[in-house]
């Protein structure tokens, strides 16, 4: 009976412990934007997410893809952008446990851009160390800042 007993237990120490370490990060996309500020001619990609585990969750990476080509002739003819630092080496990033961390990134843009074509056109990509994507999503929101008129 005793043996039992510590074989159940050993088994649902080993199902907890197995669950535990799932990470689990979401996207806020109420707070994901993209902002235009037509002032300046720059555009920036805002992402939110936040990491539900109690534990800090990380190293993590994330590129941003853009699917709308008139944005990605506005901003040179990239497709797809890492998340980088100053030197342009990819930038890992943490979230401590209940927490959220943003990432952005800004470019010039040399274009009209329109707030409606530009909805759910660009998709930030999260993944893990090991290049296994952890989450996708489009962003939604589009904010612009009009330059004054002259």
């Amino acid at each position: 009976m005793r043996l039992k007993i510590i074989i159940a237990l050993s088994i649902l120490v080993l199902i907890v412990s197995a669950c535990g370490g799932e990470t689990n990060i979401t996207p806020n996309t109420d707070e994901s934007k993209i902002i235009i500020d037509e002032e300046r001619s720059l555009i920036t990609f805002y992402a939110l997410i936040e990491n539900e585990n109690r534990g800090k969750v990380g190293p993590l990476y994330a590129k941003f893809i853009i699917y709308d080509e008139t944005l990605q002739d506005a901003i040179g003819g990239y497709e797809v952008i890492e998340f980088t630092n100053d030197t342009g080496e990819k930038q890992p990033f943490s979230i401590d446990g209940k927490s959220a961390y943003f990432i952005s990134e800004s470019f010039l843009f040399n274009a009209e851009l329109d707030n409606e074509e530009l909805v759910n056109q660009v998709e930030v990509v999260i993944s893990d160390e090991n290049k296994m994507e952890l989450v996708q999503f489009l962003i939604p929101n589009i904010e612009k800042h009009e330059a004054p008129s002259s």
